[in-house]
């Protein structure tokens, strides 16, 4: 049905789409930027109040309700959840501000030696004609030995999936891996609901600016099942070994095994 473009409407309507999103066009910068950070409690240790992590996809979960009073109390709910992937991040730099009548001003850019060409070759202009000597002088003025410490060392959870209800050895892996990003090989956080952009896109988390205290917020969170099946189409099986448990042998395996023989 064709409907010709109309040069008046009969009846009034709010406006459609929220004008927090103008001006509708291609950003400047991909990766989200924190223009403004809570503030730090001294008597704390020294810790990041923002990181980036990348969109995997989206799956569900189980959990049971916490919430004395309501009518959904100790019950089970299914709720869509969002995997974001965050890789170890690595310091490049310190930046030291010094308070101005004004508000803080930048002091004095630090930068590792340890940083790698790729990195900083974002710096110039012109790589390839460069002496490569940017951020060098300060990074041998400034070093402290004191700085160095014994981290821990980290390790992957392989069944990071399982619960204390569901105690199969499963992964946070769907069967073939999230659609249009693969495997998640790292730490990843998991955020109820959907979160904008598509898969692969670079996200900056950071922490409330405001002190939560409404229940929701500090809910504990009680899971009993995460979803893992396959996202390409209507997964029925949660693990690798549940599927060939059901399937049986099929052509594919008995041909592989005849080439292998």
């Amino acid at each position: 049905i064709f409907f010709p473009p109309q040069s008046h409407r009969k009846f009034s309507a709010p406006r459609h789409g929220s004008l927090g999103f103008l001006p509708r066009k291609r950003s400047r910068r991909h990766r989200g930027k924190a223009k403004s950070f809570p503030k730090d409690d001294p008597s704390k240790p020294v810790h990041l109040t923002a990181f980036l992590g990348y969109k995997a996809g989206m799956t569900h979960i189980v959990r049971e309700v916490d919430r004395p009073g309501s009518k959904v109390n100790k019950k089970e709910v299914v709720e869509a959840v969002t995997i974001v992937e965050t890789p170890p991040m690595m310091v490049v730099g310190v930046v030291g501000y010094v308070n101005t009548p004004r508000g803080l001003r930048s002091f004095k850019t630090i930068f590792a030696e340890h940083v790698s060409d790729e990195c900083k070759r974002r710096f110039y202009k012109n790589w390839y004609k460069s002496k490569k000597k940017a951020f060098t002088k300060y990074c041998k003025k400034w070093q402290d030995d004191e700085g160095k410490k014994q981290l821990e060392k980290d390790f992957l959870v392989k069944n990071n999936a399982s619960t204390e209800y569901d105690l199969s050895n499963k992964s946070i892996n769907p069967l073939g891996g999230f659609v249009h990003y693969g495997d998640v090989t790292n730490d990843f956080v998991m955020v109820k609901g959907c979160v904008v952009g598509t898969k692969k896109r670079v996200l900056t988390l950071r922490k409330s600016l405001l002190v939560q205290t409404s229940r929701r917020a500090l809910e504990k969170i009680d899971l009993k099942f995460i979803d893992t099946t396959s996202k390409f189409g209507h997964g029925r099986f949660q693990t690798v070994e549940e599927k060939k448990a059901f399937m049986g042998p099929l052509k594919k395996d008995r041909i592989a095994k005849e080439e292998t023989a």
